[in-house]
């Protein structure tokens, strides 16, 4: 389970823009948003990043990188 969703929504980014400054393909950022796929490290990382948080805010999994 992850808050990917409304940390996007919160900060106000698209699914597009996070996808651009993340770099991570917009299809999988849907999937990742409804828990159809686990995303990797590498793009936890990225997306909490282009987000502006650490990573255990949104995955709570205590990799707070």
């Amino acid at each position: 389970m992850n808050c990917l969703k409304e940390t996007r929504f919160f900060k106000g980014i698209s699914q597009h823009k996070l996808a651009f400054l993340a770099q991570v393909h917009q299809s999988r950022i849907s999937l990742i948003e409804n828990n159809l796929i686990e995303p990797h490290d590498d793009e936890k990382k990225r997306l909490a990043k282009a987000l502006g948080v650490q990573v255990g805010e949104i995955w709570g999994d205590g990799k707070n990188e």
